[in-house]
């Protein structure tokens, strides 16, 4: 077979080693249009994982790699003066010119024909000479470009600068060192060889207002190493022609056309925060190699490389996008205290997650706990989601938070005995806060005839009685909800689901108790008159809410919602939006006592979903802030699978929470303990949604 290789990066050599090792009689070569001695870049990271990986596809290659590495174990993040070390990474690095040696070695070796300073104009004729054409030229692909349409190429560009440059400086482990000057926040990536890698980025607004953009690179080295001469020991900052730059996120729909297979950046690319370019590459190299090994034929080999490498690069990929976009807001979360901006760091990506890290480092989280604690009002150590939380006047005894789901047994508003049970049965599990179902402010504002409301004075005697029974460390909230036109429906029968609405011939006469058709409360219809009715409704609410005992006031904003339609309308400005549902949210803060809790869920959506975005909820919540709301939980109603550079529900309550001020309550699907406990250490929530009994200390 004939192998032709575009690309005499790590990956393009590791692949053509591989598949010449493993078959003798093929005709094997790369072309590189630089110089065999001439590279860009500095040190290259590899995890334990790709190690191992290295070692079972090629021995003497693999040897030769680990005699040139150095290893290391702690993750080291320096920020105001101090610095926090957690164990249990086990990294290695070597210079990039050392593996392109080794690789380069190797394959002359095994009879590779390397052919340097050789520029590929027509990768199309160079495929049609071979049976396998392996493009491994980089992120910026010339040979994926020409071939764009087929291969289905998406390059989305970040907002934050970076450039690489090298230091005499020793680290003794990767390091991320953050500074603050005038201009902004700097954040340097370091890594230990020969020459130390020294990679700095910041975001658009700390690049914009240092003026780098015009500098000269003495200007720009000179401004660096200034920045960071409390990190450098005296050292200067290095440079190979280094470029500034944001990153672009490279993805391919497919990585094969024909005879053509894409590897490396080519394919994909994963941000350099999380180290995995170069070893994302030599496992392609390795992919591509096992499919050959197990098809005789291109087309399925390259099938099952696609097939077998891609789930586990997308997987990859996300985490590299949430890292990047991390850093790119990261002047965000620079105000939590530096201990708890260590953790919240680590566990940018999702990958690492506070469990994980008690289990590679014990002592570092150890001593984390005693930080946690020693900013509550606890009685001990023990983990965040068990330490008090105080949002407002109330002190809530731990994190988690019952909210229960719909049900629709009630008569007139008046909650059935399932319901009322349920209620207290919750209560007896214990969590910091139990949350109603959703109740109906007036008859009109039902979901369906059988929700529950506080709309009458019977419904604040029926409640206050159920009340009575939660024991007294539980604090109990009434979501206050108005269906608006999304009420008047039915529960689905023989089966979960959504509610569905009521049949075309629905109206007054059929004496079901709702006293105006739900097409009434469409946001772009309803009158002044009827806007003031409603604030009255959830007003009046709140008043019988205080009577009846309830210590937490929740007011639902989110999906299938009077007020969350009000929010989300496509047909006016947000700022017309926002009146209605602001409105609301003073009348009923006036009617609430100001020594209890009062909370408000928001719909929030990056990308597809009739939600707000993230930039309109920040004005939004600190408008709330100051009519009286003191939680937020913001929901998630992104309509669309999500995608890897897309934000969730935890991105939403750590962003809001940390560019406000205002305390979250995280809307996660979730019943795992670490996830409520690495969302409440790292100060990307206050509270966590949790729809079962918190399990035991």
């Amino acid at each position: 077979m004939k192998v032709n290789t575009i690309g005499g990066g790590p990956g393009g050599l590791y692949a053509s080693l591989l598949l010449k090792r493993a078959h003798p009689d093929w005709d094997v070569t790369v072309y590189e249009r630089n110089p065999p001695d001439v590279t860009y870049g500095w040190g290259i990271v590899f995890p334990d994982r790709t190690i191992s990986n290295l070692a079972e596809a090629d021995g003497p290659s693999h040897e030769a790699i680990t005699e040139a590495f150095e290893r290391w174990d702690p993750f080291d993040i320096r920020t105001d003066g101090e610095r926090f070390r957690c164990g249990g990474n086990t990294f290695a690095s070597m210079m990039r010119t050392d593996l392109l040696r080794v690789l380069q070695e190797r394959c002359r070796d095994v009879g590779v024909d390397l052919q340097f300073e050789t520029e590929i104009t027509d990768p199309g004729a160079l495929a049609e000479g071979s049976d396998l054409c392996i493009f491994a030229d980089g992120i910026h692909s010339r040979a994926r470009d020409a071939f764009a349409e087929e291969f289905g190429t998406d390059v989305a560009e970040g907002e934050a600068r970076f450039s690489w440059f090298g230091t005499e400086q020793d680290f003794e482990a990767l390091t991320h060192i953050f500074v603050e000057n005038d201009d902004g926040l700097w954040c340097a990536h370091t890594y230990p060889s020969p020459t130390s890698t020294f990679i700095v980025d910041c975001d658009a607004e700390t690049w914009e207002r240092s003026g780098l953009a015009e500098a000269s690179e003495s200007e720009y080295l000179g401004y660096l190493e200034d920045v960071f001469a409390d990190h450098l020991g005296g050292h200067s900052l290095l440079s190979q022609q280094d470029q500034w730059r944001t990153f672009e996120t490279v993805t391919n729909e497919h990585w094969h056309h024909e005879n053509m297979v894409l590897l490396g950046d080519a394919a994909h690319t994963a941000h350099y925060s999380i180290g995995s370019g170069t070893t994302l590459a030599m496992e392609d190299a390795i992919g591509l190699m096992e499919a050959f090994e197990e098809h005789s034929d291109v087309e399925s080999a390259l099938s099952t490389y696609e097939s077998s490498r891609k789930p586990f690069v997308k997987a990859l990929m996300s985490a590299a996008e949430r890292s990047r976009i991390h850093f790119e807001d990261v002047a965000r979360y620079y105000d939590l205290a530096p201990r708890q901006f260590a953790v919240h760091h680590l566990t940018r990506s999702g990958r690492l997650t506070y469990g994980s890290l008690k289990r590679r480092d014990p002592s570092f989280i150890s001593a984390f706990d005693e930080w946690f604690a020693a900013e509550t009002s606890g009685d001990g150590v023990v983990e965040p989601a068990y330490q008090p939380a105080r949002i407002g006047d109330l002190e809530l005894p731990n994190r988690f938070v019952r909210p229960l789901e719909p049900s629709f047994s009630a008569v007139d508003g008046t909650p059935s005995n399932a319901q009322r049970s349920t209620f207290v049965e919750a209560g007896a599990e214990e969590p910091g806060l139990l949350l109603t179902q959703p109740l109906a402010v007036a008859p009109e504002g039902r979901s369906t005839t059988g929700t529950p409301g506080l709309y009458d004075d019977e419904h604040v005697e029926a409640w206050s009685e159920e009340l009575a029974s939660i024991p007294d460390n539980v604090t109990a909230g009434a979501r206050l909800h108005h269906a608006g036109a999304n009420g008047a429906r039915e529960p689905r029968l023989f089966g979960r689901g959504e509610l569905v609405e009521r049949e075309s011939t629905w109206a007054p006469r059929l004496t079901d108790e709702f006293p105006a058709r739900p097409g009434a409360f469409r946001i772009d219809e309803m009158t002044a008159s009827d806007r003031e009715d409603i604030t009255e409704d959830f007003a009046a609410a709140a008043r019988r809410a205080r009577d009846a005992g309830f210590d937490c006031l929740f007011l639902d904003a989110g999906p299938e919602s009077l007020l969350g339609d009000a929010l989300t309308r496509s047909d006016a400005p947000p700022a017309e939006g926002v009146r209605f549902p602001l409105a609301v949210v003073e009348a009923v803060a006036e009617a609430w006592p100001a020594d209890r809790l009062l909370g408000v869920s928001l719909p929030v959506s990056d990308g597809d979903g009739d939600g707000v975005s993230l930039q309109v909820a920040f004005d939004l919540v600190c408008r709330l802030d100051r009519a009286g709301c003191d939680l937020v939980a913001p929901v998630d109603v992104s309509t669309s699978g999500r995608e890897v550079d897309q934000k969730g529900p935890s991105d939403f309550s750590d962003d809001i929470r940390n560019e406000t001020g205002i305390a979250t309550l995280a809307t996660v699907a979730t019943t795992s303990l670490d996830k409520v406990n690495t969302l409440v250490a790292t100060g990307r929530a206050d509270l966590c949604s949790f729809p079962r009994s918190p399990p035991e200390k």
